[in-house]
């Protein structure tokens, strides 16, 4: 069966050639066809509607190519880097940010942006999207280190256009525009859960030492006399009952690690008697409404 198959290739292998040789035009035809076929394959590149490509030219850079088709001359010219102009994101991951009262917090977010001028964006910085990322958490922790904390609490929904208009002139120089920062959580330091649970706080919490000291603040800046009668886990309980009240009308929300909330259901059997007789809703009302008063 074998040897009958290959007796009939070369019976057609010998055809081909006796047509080609008694037939003129199909040599020509053939002789294009390759032509064509080498022309497409190493002159012709295509690129998507959403794909750019930075040609250069002898080692400088000649032009942007795309979208459709373009021709790419071999060995004088070369594709240097193919982008896609697409709107993308990043992912923002702070895990430690200042504030001006030198309380941390972490912060997470996105990052859109899209590329306008891909000759900058390959021509003025060596890895945009590393450029990109570091940009936006040096100006996120440049934002949150000119605030107080409770400042960052009150301008939640601020906070994305303060830190997009810092790093839209930087990232306009690259030939990309940052189209939106989206933050979507500020948490504070876990060490706070921790001392909530104890009286006093200990040497090492330093920054939960901290933000008791803030929460004291507002509540008597807030609610006034009422609060000295309170113990700093009262006021504590009552200060984060305000931020999540402020978190609720926002598109970015203050996230508590997990133990918060097992210390929130403690605290609330344990504070009961120090809060009895008050108006816990009118207190944290008045706390959310004084830590607001920063947005003024």
């Amino acid at each position: 069966m074998q040897e009958v198959m290959i007796v009939m290739l070369a019976l057609c292998f010998f055809l081909l050639l006796y047509f080609l040789f008694t037939n003129p035009i199909l040599v020509y035809f053939l002789l294009l066809a390759v032509i064509l076929w080498a022309f497409f394959t190493f002159f012709v590149k295509k690129y998507d509607e959403y794909e750019r490509a930075v040609i250069f030219r002898l080692g400088r850079f000649n032009r942007i190519a795309g979208p459709g088709w373009s021709i790419v001359i071999p060995f004088f010219e070369k594709e240097f880097a193919r982008l896609d102009v697409r709107t993308k994101m990043l992912s923002l991951n702070i895990p430690q940010a200042f504030t001006k009262d030198d309380l941390r917090l972490a912060i997470s977010g996105f990052i859109y942006y899209r590329i306008v001028d891909p000759s900058k964006a390959v021509l003025r910085v060596e890895n945009y999207q590393f450029a990109i990322t570091n940009l936006i958490q040096s100006e996120t922790r440049n934002v949150i280190g000119s605030l107080y904390m409770r400042e960052v609490f009150a301008n939640l929904d601020k906070l994305n256009d303060m830190i997009a208009e810092r790093v839209r002139l930087a990232t306009w120089k690259w030939g990309i525009d940052v189209s939106s920062v989206q933050i979507r959580s500020v948490s504070p330091p876990e060490e706070v859960a921790i001392a909530m649970q104890e009286k006093f706080v200990r040497a090492e919490l330093l920054q939960a030492a901290k933000f008791r000291a803030e929460a004291r603040k507002v509540a008597i800046e807030a609610i006034g006399e009422a609060a000295t009668k309170l113990d700093d886990r009262a006021i504590m309980y009552l200060y984060i009952k305000a931020l999540e009240e402020i978190s609720k009308g926002t598109a970015t929300k203050i996230i508590f690690p997990l133990q918060f909330f097992d210390v929130l259901r403690d605290m609330e059997k344990d504070i009961g008697k120090a809060l009895a007789g008050l108006n816990v809703g009118a207190l944290v009302n008045a706390m959310k409404d004084k830590i607001l008063e920063a947005t003024k």
